[in-house]
């Protein structure tokens, strides 16, 4: 090869067509399918008899360490969002569903009590850190 076919040769990158943004196919249709369905399944969790129960769940894990006055909007939000016995629409039996609220509700339950735990245990280190400390300063 001489070296003026060497000089004026183009790679493979140079002779590439400009690179095109890539794009997702749309599907209008399937998605309003996906939104409507996801509608249904939050509308059967909630309307469920358990579903107070998970809620109350996780607003008590978001009490955890909250300051004083968070704690008392959540708790007030609690009450708002109890649903009334007229409320609650008898529903066919869905076993799924049914362990689907007791596993999540459990878990939370368990989260909050780990988290309460660990804000005790922090809590306790500070307070002996901080009584150390004022030992030095009283010395």
């Amino acid at each position: 090869m001489d070296q003026h076919a060497a000089s004026t040769s183009t790679s493979p990158l140079e002779k590439a067509p400009p690179a095109t943004p890539f794009r997702a196919p749309e599907h209008r249709g399937k998605s309003n399918y996906n939104r409507r369905s996801s509608d249904t399944i939050k509308g059967k969790i909630m309307s469920h008899p358990l579903y107070p129960a998970l809620l109350g769940a996780f607003i008590d894990c978001r009490r955890v360490g909250a300051p004083p006055e968070v704690v008392g909007r959540l708790s007030s939000l609690v009450d708002e969002l109890q649903p009334s016995s007229d409320d609650m629409q008898e529903q066919p039996a869905d076993p799924e569903l049914d362990q689907f609220h007791e596993t999540y509700r459990d878990m939370l339950v368990v989260y909050s009590q780990e988290l309460t735990r660990q804000i005790q245990e922090a809590s306790e280190f500070l307070r002996s850190a901080e009584a150390h400390i004022d030992s030095f300063a009283v010395g």
